[in-house]
């Protein structure tokens, strides 16, 4: 069972974007073997492209016996902390945190984040 904690989007918006983002918080394995591509392909813009400049600058102004560990250990720190920085890029969208499920994967967890929130009242079925 994996951790997923809820952002709601702002008021404004509609259609398939007024449903609520479910962030796993688990080590990305994506950022692990492809570094701040991976947080681009996740949709983390600033992040990754912080962390892309970073490592331009380190391969081109470090010699690569340098380069090499620290590179891997920046895919390292970015691979553990996708979950936040993902979270961090989502409320600068405008999402606000809610309360988090455990589930399996993504639609169960939205599934029971569904079920125990009761903001929105029920439909009548008729």
């Amino acid at each position: 069972m994996t951790f997923y904690s809820a952002l709601l989007p702002p008021a404004r918006a509609t259609g398939p974007a007024a449903w609520p983002v479910m962030v796993a918080w688990r080590m990305s394995w994506l950022v692990l073997l492809c570094g701040w591509v991976g947080l681009l392909v996740r949709g983390c813009w600033t992040s990754g492209l912080i962390a892309g400049g970073m490592s331009i600058l380190a391969t081109r102004l470090l010699p690569p016996s340098l380069a090499v560990p620290l590179l891997g250990g920046l895919h390292l720190v970015l691979a553990l902390n996708a979950p936040d920085l993902r979270q961090w890029e989502l409320r600068l969208r405008g999402y606000r945190p809610a309360r988090g499920v455990y589930a399996t994967d993504p639609k169960a967890a939205l599934l029971r984040w569904m079920d125990h929130d009761r903001s929105r009242p029920l439909t009548p079925v008729s």
